[in-house]
């Protein structure tokens, strides 16, 4: 199987390593995390306030008797429809987002995080929503190719083991991607969930030498808990 480039050269597209034997789930909550409250979010809110109140005899604007005047009874309805659609949609967009940040604070609360290492730059060429057709479409057009608003995310596979796990980052623009190869980071898994994972990689830019010392603290208890559990012995 001959490997296709990403436009970032010598790293893979997510699409070639599912066809290779390579499983990782999306990072969501890191994500979600990252985005934060995102452009839709505030369109969605805009346009819910500006229904409410610009269009003459909505409830934000009515007339000075009190009525509801100004549009025809079922304009009035279309419009209250929309707007209700657009603020359940911020409302829930907002819900989510705090779902996610308390769920990645108690996820990094786990005391036993999996220890992994940098292993590849993985271009997120799969389509899964209408909008990634869309923005496909528009990168055609705009002549930028097929993957030019393609996001990223580095693959961090599992150390101490012989059949690792693969974790994603969070998914960024090419620009805001930092990859270092064989740098470690801590994943966070949910034990009932496991789709569901935070990977921290941002707490330090370790040399080979701290790699080694990191994973000997994650695969060997330190010596103070083995003594304190063989004179409880």
């Amino acid at each position: 199987m001959v490997m296709q480039k990403s436009p970032l050269d010598h790293h893979y597209q997510q699409s070639y390593l599912l066809r290779a034997g390579v499983r990782f789930d999306f990072n969501v909550v890191d994500t979600v995390c990252h985005r934060k409250l995102g452009l839709s979010f505030y369109l969605a809110l805009i346009g819910s306030l500006l229904l409410f109140g610009v269009p003459y005899g909505m409830p934000g604007n009515r007339a000075p008797s009190g009525s509801l005047e100004g549009i025809s009874s079922s304009m009035r309805l279309l419009l209250m429809s929309l707007m209700f659609l657009l603020l359940g949609y911020a409302v829930l967009y907002f819900l989510r987002y705090c779902y996610y940040l308390r769920l990645r604070a108690k996820l990094r609360t786990d005391q036993a995080p999996i220890a992994v290492e940098a292993y590849a730059v993985v271009c997120l060429d799969l389509k899964v929503k209408f909008s990634d057709y869309v923005l496909g479409l528009i990168s055609k057009l705009l002549g930028q190719g097929e993957y030019g608003f393609c996001k990223y995310a580095v693959l961090y596979k599992e150390l101490g083991t012989n059949s690792p796990r693969f974790f994603l980052t969070k998914a960024v623009s090419a620009r805001k991607l930092c990859f270092i190869p064989e740098h470690v980071g801590r994943v966070f898994i949910h034990r009932k969930k496991s789709y569901l994972y935070s990977l921290d990689d941002s707490s330090s830019y370790q040399t080979v030498s701290n790699k080694r010392i990191t994973l000997r603290r994650f695969v060997m208890p330190d010596s103070a808990s083995l003594s304190s559990s063989n004179k409880s012995n």
